[in-house]
């Protein structure tokens, strides 16, 4: 691994401790995330999408701050199948995820709609000038009591020739 991998990585363990009684706020008024739960004021899958793919743009800024961004919009069966968060968060280090990490631009459009789903495909222009498209699949849940959207499904980047 190179040294800036190993950093990141050390970086990344460390910032998976514990939380307790630790509050940190981002730059949207409608979250906080407190103890590793994240409270919404009913975010459209729109702006969570937004959201996260903006975390992933500044993602060595603050490699905790985007973890937590997306792990706390994962669904419940998403968090089980890719947790513990300390696994999530290699995961998302690692091939063929590390390819939108620092991401330069993004553009999204939905594929598929439904009363409980939405598909949006996600083109990404990385890091090292390559394309990718992902499909990040939503499900709306019930989040203390009240409707949200959670993500359910992510596809691996694929390689596209260009444009977003």
């Amino acid at each position: 691994l190179s040294v800036a991998k190993k950093l990141l990585f050390f970086l990344l363990v460390i910032s998976c401790g514990p939380t307790d009684g630790v509050v940190s706020e981002n730059s949207s008024e409608d979250t906080v995330v407190v103890n590793e739960v994240l409270e919404t004021k009913s975010l459209t899958s729109e702006e969570i999408l937004t959201e996260i793919f903006n975390a992933y743009k500044n993602f060595s800024e603050n490699p905790a701050l985007t973890i937590d961004t997306i792990w706390n919009y994962a669904h419940e069966d998403n968090r089980e199948a890719t947790g513990p968060k300390e696994r999530f968060s290699m995961m998302l280090t690692s091939e063929p995820y590390d390819s939108i990490v620092d991401l330069k631009d993004y553009s999204y459009e939905v594929i598929f709609e439904s009363d409980e789903n939405i598909h949006y495909e996600v083109k990404v222009l990385a890091k090292n000038n390559n394309y990718f498209v992902i499909t990040w699949v939503f499900e709306k849940t019930l989040c203390e009591e009240k409707p949200c959207w959670r993500t359910i499904g992510v596809s691996q980047p694929r390689f596209f020739d260009s444009g977003i």
